[in-house]
């Protein structure tokens, strides 16, 4: 039942694109397989410089790996995202507007998180040890994205699987999830879940998205070509029979 509108509307399907941790929460844990799955804790702190050319690099940004040493990224740095070139003809303003995330996995055992000064100090001080930026920026602003990114540990196809059986269990393929706790954490498997899972329940063949949770691709069927057949397109290219 919907209250969004001015009446309350019945509808006989539903897809939840929460986190699993909190649909198994809102279920009173009729699906505890989903919530097994592990979040992390990211601090986004965006900052604005008035110097348009202040970035010695263009392109998107960088992701710092965990092979970095300590003493490299004592402030447990996971990327820095250059906005003003990732997503050009966004602004009037001129100026540079950079990201920088923090904690993730790193934070893992944290009771208790920076606050914003802090949380611009460590960003200011990323950018001043990777790109040599020292100057102050006009304009911040610090937000903890808490529990943002799932993290899928061994095993967790196997939990999807159990998931599913879950699902139909408790709501008979009323209930359908997509979403970055289940087949895929980025902006991209998220938008091809949404599609499979619609394009599922339209077609008959999906009842709560995790059908084929580790074991194949609903739409896109890929063949490869065998030995024999890459030896005869060879010699067809190289102009031999």
């Amino acid at each position: 039942i919907s209250t969004t509108g001015d009446a309350p509307a019945k509808y006989t399907k539903a897809i939840s694109t929460i986190s699993s941790r909190v649909l198994s929460t809102l279920t009173s844990n009729a699906l505890p397989t989903l919530a097994e799955t592990h979040s992390v804790t990211v601090m986004v702190v965006n900052l604005y410089f008035k110097d348009p050319h202040i970035l010695p690099e263009r392109g998107f940004g960088y992701l710092i790996p965990r092979s970095i040493p300590f003493a490299q990224n004592p402030e447990r740095a996971l990327g820095v995202v250059f906005d003003s070139d990732a997503v050009k003809g966004q602004d009037t303003a001129s100026g540079t507007k950079v990201t920088v995330m923090l904690g993730g996995h790193w934070w893992d055992a944290f009771d208790a998180y920076p606050d914003e000064e802090e949380g611009v100090n460590m960003a200011r001080a990323v950018l001043h040890r990777h790109l040599k930026i020292s100057d102050k920026p006009a304009a911040t602003r610090v937000s903890i994205q808490r529990n943002c990114i799932p993290q899928y540990t061994v095993g967790h196809e196997s939990r999807m699987q159990a998931a599913h059986v879950d699902l139909m269990r408790e709501f008979k393929g009323k209930l359908a999830v997509a979403g970055n706790s289940y087949t895929g954490v980025g902006l991209n498997d998220c938008v091809r879940a949404a599609r499979d899972v619609v394009m599922g329940m339209k077609r008959g063949t999906v009842s709560t998205g995790l059908e084929d949770a580790g074991r194949k691709d609903l739409y896109v069927q890929v063949t490869l070509p065998s030995a024999a057949e890459i030896d005869a397109e060879t010699r067809r290219r190289e102009g031999r029979s």
